[in-house]
């Protein structure tokens, strides 16, 4: 029996010792960049060190600092709460990756399927049990990579001293890492019967962000070959990258919030330190005065809409889309449907009676259920502005809107929430109530939807197309509003159903108007 069918592998860095389930070989907590600790924290992610002898890759490595759940060791569910995470530490040296590939000999050329995780960037990691990737794996010929990448503080924070040393550029180290992470596999994939050619990075909600910076960077060139961004938008998303002086002035505020005088200083501090004080920092002026991506000038060298708007993206295949009840708006066991209809009223003055034809409702559940359906629905929007960009400029775009409910009264009054997909296309099966950690006992249907997820996702890896077999036709995006809707009859949104898409599309393009996707949406004046 040869090295690779004994899940042992030689990289660029030395050798590595996985081990095999059924037809995996299975490698964790391999490092795809040096620590970005001491004085390489706040800067870009450097090559990681070679070793000698055999490197143990059989348990994940840590996941990046962040606000940590103490969960009890217990069963899932007891108590109310799920066990969702892998066991972890969250640690400054997180830059890891983890491979699942089903591939007999490193000549296969399998797929690739890299998978940034979602978590607003301020939380998550690639060992979340939810995106393991055996699921995926095991049931199709793809090779599946996750990542952890500094999130936050650690992540995003930009100073002017930062800039000058950096030479005219700081913050983004977390999307540093992720292309770190691509060039990482781009090199080596090869060993694990991967295909470095057909590379597709995926990420949901926060990183379908920074999958969306991606395809927009042109640091990006060459190294990867198709993106799907899951729930995350940025044109029209609930993320926006910030211009990188706002951030800049931020880091001055908090080197004096802290007492720090200089990065030297900074990079001396310890890392929890200085996240309790990041924490206390953020909680006086909320959530939008923390650190995240930004308009940087060199990974992002010009506002994200400018550079899609001018086509200057890249050629990338594109898959991108999201659910039908991303998030919920307001509690459905206190909202009632005349609250609901004076909130039509008020917020859509110009086509209220539209939005009540569109949007029905006979009970406070319901309600509910469609103040959500509308949020998500204008948030697809970028999902579709996307597609429209792809289009004019002659490039591939296939947009989804998952409307697939769990089979019970509770999955139908919920409807499709936001990580809906994820249980699916990983293959998490008896997961997924209204959550993708919560336990949830699969009849067909489900099934059957992971096998049709399953499918198209892969064949959009293996080819830049997700049809295939006997899937239903999924169209390429052409004309306005081609989507396709994920159920359990899996259908082209249909001509006569796309009359509330024109009127948030016409909404969104309208200057004078912002929409805000937290809490019952609405559009609201500028300035």
């Amino acid at each position: 029996m040869g090295d690779f069918e004994k899940a042992k592998v030689r990289v660029a860095q030395g050798w590595l010792q996985g081990y095999t389930e059924d037809r995996l070989k299975i490698f964790k907590g391999i490092p795809y960049a040096a620590p970005p600790v001491g004085a390489l924290r706040f800067r870009h992610p450097q090559d990681p060190g070679r070793w000698r002898g055999v490197r143990r890759a059989t348990q994940y490595s840590a996941a990046s600092v962040q606000q940590v759940m103490e969960l009890p060791e217990t069963p899932a569910n007891v108590h109310g709460v799920p066990q969702f995470l892998a066991p972890s530490q969250y640690e400054e040296d997180c830059l890891y990756l983890n491979i699942w590939t089903p591939a007999e000999t490193p000549e296969d050329k399998l797929p690739v399927f890299l998978w940034i995780h979602g978590g607003g960037m301020v939380a998550g990691s690639g060992c979340e049990v939810v995106c393991d990737g055996t699921g995926f794996a095991k049931r199709k010929d793809v090779v599946v990579v996750t990542i952890n990448y500094r999130l936050g503080f650690l992540g995003f924070f930009a100073h002017p001293d930062l800039t000058a040393e950096g030479g005219g550029t700081s913050g983004n180290y977390a999307l540093y890492d992720m292309r770190k992470a691509c060039q990482w596999v781009k090199e080596n994939i090869a060993r694990f019967g991967g295909d470095p050619d057909r590379i597709t990075v995926a990420g949901q909600s926060g990183g379908a962000a920074g999958t969306g910076a991606l395809h927009a960077s042109p640091l990006m060139k060459g190294l990867i070959h198709r993106v799907s961004i899951e729930s995350g938008p940025i044109y029209w998303g609930f993320m926006q990258p910030v211009d990188r002086a706002v951030l800049e002035a931020r880091g001055v505020e908090f080197m004096e919030h802290i007492g720090c005088r200089s990065i030297q200083e900074l990079r001396s501090r310890d890392a929890w330190e200085l996240f309790d004080s990041y924490s206390e920092f953020v909680g006086e002026r909320g959530f939008d005065g923390g650190f995240s991506f930004c308009v940087d000038g060199e990974f992002l060298p010009r506002r994200y809409s400018d550079i899609m708007d001018a086509g200057d993206f890249n050629d990338f295949d594109v898959m991108i889309g999201s659910c039908s009840q991303e998030f919920p708006c307001v509690d459905p066991e206190k909202f009632t449907v005349e609250e609901y209809l004076a909130y039509l009223e008020e917020a859509f003055p110009d086509n209220a009676e539209n939005m009540k034809r569109w949007y029905p409702a006979g009970t406070g559940v319901q309600a509910a259920k469609q103040a959500s359906t509308i949020a998500s629905d204008i948030m697809l929007m970028g999902s579709v502005k996307l597609g429209e960009l792809c289009a004019r400029n002659g490039r591939n775009a296939y947009v989804w809107l998952m409307s697939k409910e769990n089979e019970t009264q509770r999955g139908r009054d919920a409807g499709s929430p936001h990580c809906a997909e994820m249980p699916y296309l990983f293959g998490r099966v008896d997961t997924g109530e209204r959550n993708p950690f919560f336990p949830y006992h699969w009849v067909g249907a489900d099934y059957d939807f992971m096998e049709l997820i399953q499918g198209y996702w892969h064949s959009f890896c293996a080819c830049g197309d997700p049809n295939g077999g006997d899937r239903p036709q999924w169209k390429k995006y052409r004309e306005d509003f081609d989507i396709c809707e994920l159920c359990n009859r899996t259908h082209m949104v249909p001509r006569e159903q796309m009359d509330k898409y024109r009127y948030f599309y016409s909404k969104l393009t309208t200057s004078d108007y912002k929409v805000s996707l937290f809490g019952l949406p609405r559009f609201t004046p500028r300035g």
